[in-house]
């Protein structure tokens, strides 16, 4: 009983084997095979040097490409994906600086080819936003961050500026989140940022605002009891603003860059002292000052700061 052939091997072996044994010329198969002369002539001289293996379909791609990326170029983008954990775009700003012209979707296949590219679960939804076009310190978002490792059984805060025009930031390290650390802390952005700063934007934090659990407990709710860091904010003529309750992607430039914090410092260095931690938080800071950003076309924020100044 005859059957199909189980794959392209056993069928091309078919149409050749009746040559191979001597019962039929090559000419007189062509006659009732749909293949031409020279592929049953090229059959043949592969299943007599390799044997049946020979039959099978092979790749056709050149061994070489005269266009393809050099390997010290992609073994560099290897070395500072490792290094510093970057996105390709903000990798090529960074080639460019070192004189190396690349295009990002390249970098973005070579990354994916070693396998050094996160792996979503869900398809990202690209929305559409109108940029506001913001002057520095016309906007400085603050948010706080739990420094993720106790330092001798003590919890530690991190406190975090960032001016939504430049992404130029500050941050601060405190033993507590009170309301005393808050003004603390805005005094010490006020005092250090190279701008003046006009407005502020918090989350509903109690360090930040009592709007949500001391304005029912005042007893004239109309004129309720303000909380600290408003009172601050008044005397120093900055506008405080709040995001809605549960809503941390309106603060998303701060929550992004703690992201940050956590992938290229926490994640990184080991702490033994708070006075080490401090220390290391303001080298860090530093440095994020001097990264390129994709917000600002591949500028850092002192550079942002820089070109707005001149």
């Amino acid at each position: 009983m005859k059957t199909m052939p189980n794959n392209t091997q056993e069928e091309r072996y078919r149409w050749i084997k009746p040559i191979l044994d001597k019962e039929i010329s090559i000419k007189q198969m062509t006659k009732v095979c749909p293949f031409g002369e020279r592929t049953l002539k090229y059959w043949l001289s592969k299943y007599r040097k390799e044997g049946i293996v020979g039959l099978s379909d092979k790749s056709r791609r050149p061994k070489s490409n005269p266009l393809d990326t050099p390997i010290w170029v992609k073994e560099r983008i290897i070395e500072l994906r490792k290094d510093t954990n970057l996105c390709a775009r903000k990798l090529n700003y960074k080639l460019k600086k070192e004189g190396i012209d690349i295009n990002d979707r390249t970098i973005g296949k070579i990354l994916k080819q070693e396998g050094l590219v996160r792996k979503y679960r869900t398809k990202k939804l690209k929305m559409k936003y109108i940029r506001v076009p913001l002057d520095p310190g016309e906007l400085v978002e603050i948010d706080i961050k739990y420094v993720p490792k106790r330092l001798k059984n003590k919890r530690y805060y991190q406190f975090t500026a960032i001016d939504c025009a430049s992404r130029w930031r500050y941050l601060e390290i405190y033993d507590d989140m009170g309301n005393g650390s808050a003004i603390k802390f805005l005094k010490k952005v006020i005092e250090m940022a190279p701008f003046r700063v006009r407005a502020i934007k918090t989350d509903n934090g109690s360090c930040f605002t009592n709007r949500y659990t001391g304005y029912l407990k005042s007893a004239d709710p109309i004129n309720p009891r303000l909380h600290p860091l408003d009172i601050e904010c008044q005397k120093l003529n900055i506008i405080h603003y709040l995001i809605d309750p549960g809503k941390p992607a309106q603060n998303g430039k701060v929550e992004r860059s703690h992201r940050t914090d956590k992938e290229m410092f926490y994640d990184r260095r080991k702490f033994e002292t708070i006075l080490g931690l401090r220390r290391e938080i303001k080298k860090w800071n530093n440095i994020y000052n001097n990264l390129e950003h994709c917000a600002l076309d591949g500028l850092t924020p002192n550079e942002a700061l820089t070109r707005v100044q001149d």
